[in-house]
């Protein structure tokens, strides 16, 4: 029950979101056709963690949490294949150990600094990042 509880939550939801927005994505990168596939055009960030990386899981801890996590990631690769040709670039990223309530308090990221963190990915993503797994600075992340 946890599982899908959290699936619905992390994945689930994306999947709905984004295709209910697609229309307008696909719109917005045909009328920004002129600018290269970038965020400027057209592009989905879908908010991962690294507890979602299969290849970095060294424990069980928070497994609903990171299987719905892993989840994502597929979903965006998915996403990555199917809406590249329609100009809309889709990546997941990690927004680093941030002090929410999910967080808490002995995480070393403030929100405002997360926040410029994926400021920083949003105005600087392109082409060669469709279907990439990232984190702070753009630097790629195994899934």
């Amino acid at each position: 029950a946890v599982v899908s509880t959290q699936s619905t939550g992390n994945v689930v939801g994306q999947h709905i979101v984004t295709n209910s927005f697609y229309p307008l994505l696909k719109q917005a990168a045909e009328c920004n056709s002129h600018i290269p596939i970038s965020c400027a055009r057209a592009a989905i960030f879908n908010i991962s963690s690294e507890l979602g990386s299969i290849q970095n899981t060294s424990n069980s801890f928070t497994t609903a949490y990171r299987v719905s996590k892993a989840a994502l990631n597929m979903l965006t690769k998915c996403q990555a294949s199917e809406f590249i040709k329609d100009g809309i670039v889709s990546l997941s990223i990690h927004p680093g150990w941030v002090r929410t309530d999910l967080g808490g308090p002995r995480a070393p990221l403030s929100t405002e600094d997360s926040v410029d963190d994926i400021a920083y990915m949003i105005e600087n993503c392109t082409e060669k990042h469709n279907g990439m797994y990232v984190r702070k600075g753009l630097v790629a992340e195994p899934y």
